[in-house]
């Protein structure tokens, strides 16, 4: 019996030592995997309340509504149970590109099998825009369309929140129920904001096709190109419905925002845009920058009572949605993706270049302190810089690989190196927490605990963390093709700063990527509160669909609507004018001039966060890290 013990304790200590030699790396990101694939749907269901409809091979995306404060309000925010489920595009491509992102360029255990992806890919496949009259066209929307039989059109359909705010009231008492045993404080308010931005949701329930989820599909399409050893059959399935690239280029000039130009449809913009953007375009009057939305003023004059229109009937600049337009463009480039280079003409590189120095200019110059209007849609500055850091990455390797490219593609890369290495490191230094490790963007920074002190809580440092590891990695490395290793570009004066703080960064990951909740803000809204609506900003136009004209001293908004008006702003207003402008009212509402941060009472707001999308990133810095050749 002595010796049966004896072996037992030898048996045991064996695998104690052997299960402690796995390095820590190769353990966090095995359980990284493991959680990503368990937030897959794998078993489609439909909606009723409160079961939310899933639909297969999306990974998991949630409406969060961004309540802060005291630990009741903080509540109603990160509690488990309070979001609704939201099936788009935009989470379950993102995550697919990191993954193989991850496959391509880190040093991982496997990533994602040929069936999981396979899901993946079959999902973004039903958000393509039915409403086009070409065959393959990439153009994508948000969320899936459905048929509208009435108006003979195909419509975005966020059902979760669709059924839920058509049958909120009948549904009200359970829903109260529901919450109460849930242990929910402070149900009313809830109930409250919730009404109160159900309103916001119908407005985009009718949304356009746009260009973020258009060139994010395009990027995924050359990463399946690049993977077909892997995945030989997953790019010929995505090349069936994604080959028309004429069209594609097409559309991204048609809807572009042309200052200059003399169509209304073109040199028209929300004005909340120019008021952040107006330096930018007085300095480059020619400019041709990529927009939001794939619809104009006179498409939404005529199709918006059928139910597609943009919010607030105009175009937007998201420096986000550039930065993803850029990447797609890039990437369509360097690794030939079907014919796109054959129709890469002058207004298309002009395109290109003038986004690519929005971008850089606006890192410059700290989105004049306006990100709440620079980055509209996507209020992560951390996800949109690691977006911008990807061209940058894929731009130096073709450099080094003497790749035959237009002079163009080296503009931009002298715009984006010179940002990424030196204001985006300098953003990070400033931005660091006290522990030199981790970063913070918003979510729960203004928590506090129950005697009012501050007491942040972290809700999205994971995945800010992970991001500026992604984004250093990708500003100061450049891919081997010959090792199949990432390494240093050698010639950077401060790569010894920069290795301390991605090291230091790796370390906190390693010690706490499942330790906070692993949200972030990916997505939300254009209007995070009263000061975010684009009425109170200077306009130049004051319309309403039909063509009339309205004064807006003199227009009731308490008894009219502005649901089918146009207020913009076409061509360039003289800056003496405009600064004028800002100090009168619009609307009987004094122009907000500055941005007092996200957490500001009276501001919650809805958000879209994904916990897989935080856990494949912070797998991607990992893979990357453990890839990295000393």
């Amino acid at each position: 019996m002595i010796l049966l013990h004896k072996m037992f304790y030898f048996i045991l200590c064996i695998c104690i030592y052997y299960t402690n030699a796995i390095p820590p790396i190769e353990q966090t990101m095995e359980k990284l995997i493991k959680l990503i694939s368990d937030d897959q749907v794998l078993k489609p269901a439909e909606f009723k309340f409160p079961q939310w409809e899933k639909k297969l091979g999306l990974y998991r995306s949630e409406v969060r509504l961004d309540f802060f404060g005291e630990p009741l309000q903080a509540e109603l925010r990160k509690n488990k149970y309070i979001y609704v489920f939201d099936n788009n595009m935009f989470a379950t491509g993102w995550i697919s590109s990191v993954l193989l992102e991850a496959t391509v360029y880190g040093r991982a255990p496997k990533i994602i099998d040929t069936e999981r992806l396979s899901l993946a890919i079959d999902a973004i496949e039903t958000f393509h825009d039915h409403n086009q009259n070409e065959s393959s066209v990439p153009l994508m929307t948000f969320w899936s369309q459905i048929y509208n039989q009435t108006t003979n059109i195909w419509q975005s359909a966020p059902d979760n929140l669709r059924y839920l705010i058509t049958d909120f009231d009948d549904s009200l008492l359970l829903i109260e129920d529901i919450l109460k045993l849930l242990g929910i404080k402070n149900i009313a308010q809830l109930i409250d904001k919730i009404r109160t931005s159900s309103a916001a949701f119908k407005d985009v329930f009718q949304i356009p096709p746009d260009f973020d989820d258009t060139y994010l599909n395009i990027g995924l399409g050359v990463q399946l190109k690049l993977l077909q050893d892997k995945y030989p059959s997953l790019y010929l399935r995505w090349l069936q419905t994604n080959s028309n690239m004429k069209k594609l280029i097409d559309l991204t000039l048609r809807y572009a925002y042309k200052p200059s130009s003399q169509n209304l449809d073109q040199n028209t913009i929300d004005p909340r845009t120019y008021f952040w953007i107006r330096d930018f375009v007085r300095d480059n009057p020619q400019a041709v920058l990529a927009t939001t939305w794939a619809q104009n003023i006179t498409e939404v004059r005529t199709i918006a009572h059928r139910g597609i229109r943009m919010p607030f009937n105009l175009n937007n600049i998201d420096v986000t949605v550039g930065a993803n337009v850029i990447y797609g463009i890039t990437s369509a480039i360097i690794y030939d993706l079907v014919d796109f280079k054959d129709y890469f003409n002058q207004d298309m590189q002009t395109l290109y270049l003038s986004t690519a120095s929005l971008i850089a200019w606006s890192i410059k110059n700290s989105m004049k302190n306006r990100p709440d209007l620079a980055q509209v849609y996507y209020p992560s500055h951390y996800n949109f810089l690691w977006y911008g850091s990807r061209s940058l990455f894929l731009l130096e390797l073709a450099r080094r690989q003497d790749k035959s490219l237009p002079d163009v593609f080296n503009r931009v890369y002298s715009l984006l190196s010179d940002v990424y290495r030196s204001d985006v490191v300098k953003f990070f230094q400033d931005h660091v927490r006290s522990d030199k490790s981790s970063y913070d963007d918003f979510l729960g920074t203004n928590d506090t605990n129950i005697f009012g002190k501050l007491e942040p809580t972290g809700e999205d440092r994971i995945f800010s963390t992970a991001q500026t590891v992604n984004i250093l990695i990708a500003s100061f490395t450049y891919f081997d093709t010959n090792t199949g290793r990432l390494k240093w570009i050698t010639n950077e004066k401060q790569l010894d700063t920069i290795k301390i703080m991605i090291n230091n960064s790796i370390s906190w990951l390693l010690e706490n990527a499942f330790k906070y909740q692993p949200f972030n803000c990916f997505f939300s809204g254009s209007v995070k509160g009263f000061n975010q609506l684009p009425f109170w900003y200077p306009a130049n136009i004051y319309q309403f669909l039909n063509g009339t004209t309205f004064d807006p001293d003199h227009f009731d908004t308490e008894n009219q609507s502005l649901m089918d008006s146009i207020v913009g702003v076409s061509g360039y207003i003289d800056e003496t004018t405009y600064e004028r402008m800002i100090s009168q009212k619009h609307f009987n509402v004094s122009t907000p001039t500055t941005f007092n941060g996200y957490n500001v009472p009276g501001g919650e707001f809805p958000f879209w966060s994904s916990q897989p999308y935080t856990h494949s990133v912070t797998l991607l810095a990992l893979a990357q890290y453990n890839n990295l050749d000393d």
